[in-house]
């Protein structure tokens, strides 16, 4: 009963209506870009919520703490412990906490298909530990400033450090708070570091509050939690200085599915059903390549470019919207990839005239591939495909194999 009084005199259950409306511009089809009926990406979805759930939890922390050092009780509660004392008294936002929570994963739920699963469960798991270290911002700054200047500004400082940095030309900054905009895809899972270091970051902004705290008695606290911020803020920096504006991704490996023979076509499981229709699909311009004397792969697989090219198999560019003459573009640019590996090169993937070449060869529109070269490549790939097959091959294999194309720093 003394909970269930505790819940209905706090701040909570005013906040949740309105957050889980606002949850719903944040967590929804318009922000989704993703695989539908993919584990990982509803739950990286959900974790879209951080930005409505972090402020309305440190916000709500604020006011209960202030409402409680006005009331007194957690003092005149003298046989409990401080922790247990602070536990009672932060029901009502864990309350809200994880009912927030809740409505991120339902409206992920009705966006993507499924409910997180794989690598979208670290990011459920961001939805439950990034606001904590919040809750104590927020419960500290309640106690040392009056509770209706310190619950909007707490609420306003971490909305603003979770979802400015995203905008900001310094990419450092936006892996330091947590709001992770980018996700997984078929091929390549996010890492783990890109929500260890934000929990990190805000454990380290907890701690300063913290110390902060006793600065009545202890003065000194104050340039102590001041120099922990500062070093939370530069040790974060240094981690994440060479991510660029993305956070790093790991391999997805072991949830491959193969179909056929000569070639064979490797797909995430997902794709399981489509990989027939993408092999059938996919022969003609095989055909026209072999024609023009390009050996044909072994396989095509669908996998994550940082995974070391094999002998004889291609890279697999597919998505269910691609059309087939999207198809037989990225089949001429598996061609430049997969003829390197074959001669134990690893192609920069960038554009280059033996990529317009296969374009050619595969039957993709001349004019089209005209009006996207230069004059001068257009009329030297003229005189190349004047040549005989065998002296076209050729050229093609040696142009692949010096990379002179490669650009540092393009992608």
């Amino acid at each position: 009963m003394i909970s269930l009084g505790n819940l209905r005199a706090s701040s909570a259950p005013w906040l949740l209506l309105p957050a889980a409306l606002y949850m719903g511009s944040y967590v929804g089809g318009d922000n989704f870009w993703g695989v539908h009926d993919y584990g990982p990406a509803s739950g990286e979805l959900a974790a879209w919520g951080i930005t409505v759930i972090t402020p309305a939890v440190a916000g709500s922390a604020a006011w209960e703490a202030g409402r409680q050092k006005v009331l007194g009780s957690i003092r005149e509660a003298g046989a409990r412990s401080v922790v247990r004392q602070w536990l009672w008294a932060i029901r009502p936002v864990m309350a809200l906490h994880l009912s927030l929570v809740v409505v991120a994963l339902v409206l992920a739920k009705f966006t993507v298909g499924v409910w997180p699963s794989g690598a979208g469960l670290l990011a459920v798991a961001h939805l439950l530990v990034l606001p904590c270290g919040w809750m104590i911002i927020g419960w500290v700054t309640g106690l040392l400033c009056p509770r209706a200047v310190a619950a909007p500004a707490v609420a306003v400082g971490s909305w603003a450090w979770l979802a400015v940095p995203a905008s900001m030309s310094s990419p450092s900054w936006r892996h330091l708070g947590g709001f992770v905009i980018e996700g997984s895809t078929l091929t390549d899972t996010l890492d783990p570091l890109a929500y260890f270091i934000p929990w990190l970051v805000t454990a380290g902004f907890a701690g300063a509050f913290v110390l902060m705290a006793g600065s009545r008695r202890r003065p000194w606290l104050v340039a102590a939690g001041a120099a922990l911020v500062v070093g939370t803020l530069v040790g974060g920096r240094s981690l994440v200085a060479d991510w660029g504006f993305s956070p790093p991704t790991d391999a997805r490996l072991g949830h491959t599915v193969c179909i056929g023979r000569a070639p064979a076509v490797c797909v995430p499981e997902e794709y399981e059903t489509e990989a027939a229709g993408i092999r059938r699909h996919s022969l003609p311009a095989l055909k026209a390549l072999e024609g023009s004397g390009v050996p044909l792969p072994v396989t095509l697989r669908m996998a994550s470019a940082d995974l070391p090219p094999e002998h004889g198999t291609w890279p697999l560019y597919w998505s269910p919207d691609s059309s087939l003459e999207q198809l037989n573009v990225d089949l001429a640019r598996s061609a430049v990839t997969g003829t390197a590996a074959l001669h134990g090169v690893h192609d920069c993937r960038q554009p280059s005239i033996a990529a317009t070449w296969a374009l050619l060869s595969v039957g993709v529109n001349e004019k089209e591939v005209q009006e996207s070269t230069s004059p001068q490549e257009w009329a030297q790939l003229l005189r190349i495909r004047e040549l005989p097959i065998k002296q076209q091959a050729d050229w093609f294999t040696a142009t692949v194999q010096d990379q002179t194309h490669c650009m540092a720093g393009l992608t």
